[in-house]
């Protein structure tokens, strides 16, 4: 099924009415954006080049959902990613401001690469596709932070996960892996080309 039919024309529609109804009913909302997620479709063909991300809502638990969108809303650098289609690799674009408090949480990470009108990209990631870690009958394009260059804590714990909804639009879950290894859905976030 290509995104273009009509049975996932009003996706992104709903991905807008599941954003604005987060605030009075956050367990719908939350059920919808997963409802949307599966059935998106695995990307029509490679993503390639910059495309801008922006975060849709934070789905840990409540009191930390609703810390982080105090702070997002004050501060939140993450502005897309880079993606390279041959390479099956990319990055994160950030507003530089991200450096200063990268060096706080990851002393020892060097990566940040400078991207011309107070950017940095940084956190190298590989993609490919597979089955979703939390929706395993579905395939999805997997964007894989788990390598030996990113920092140990918390970056190499994140795997992203994108369906299709819509041209040149993607909705993604954010996923983290515990100490036991379980992986849950912190955030739901979208790129566009």
């Amino acid at each position: 099924m290509n995104v273009g039919d009509s049975v996932n024309v009003n996706l992104r529609d709903r991905l807008d009415a599941a954003r604005r109804q987060v605030e009075k009913d956050r367990t719908g909302s939350l059920a919808a954006l997963n409802d949307i997620f599966s059935q998106g479709v695995v990307p029509d063909s490679p993503l390639n080049g910059r495309y801008r991300g922006e975060l849709v809502v934070l789905s840990w638990n409540q009191f930390l959902d609703f810390l982080g969108d105090a702070i997002a809303r004050m501060w939140f650098p993450w502005q897309g990613k880079m993606l390279d289609a041959a390479t099956q690799t990319g990055d994160n674009i950030f507003s530089d401001n991200i450096v200063s408090v990268g060096r706080l949480l990851w002393s020892g990470y060097s990566g940040y690469i400078p991207d011309g009108d107070g950017r940095v990209r940084a956190f190298k990631f590989r993609t490919y596709t597979g089955a979703g870690k939390l929706d395993p009958d579905i395939q999805v394009f997997k964007i894989d932070y788990d390598s030996e260059e990113n920092p140990t804590f918390f970056i190499r714990d994140i795997l992203d996960e994108l369906r299709q909804i819509d041209s040149g639009y993607y909705l993604g879950k954010a996923l983290l892996r515990d100490g036991s290894g379980n992986w849950s859905c912190v955030a739901y976030f979208t790129l566009s080309s």
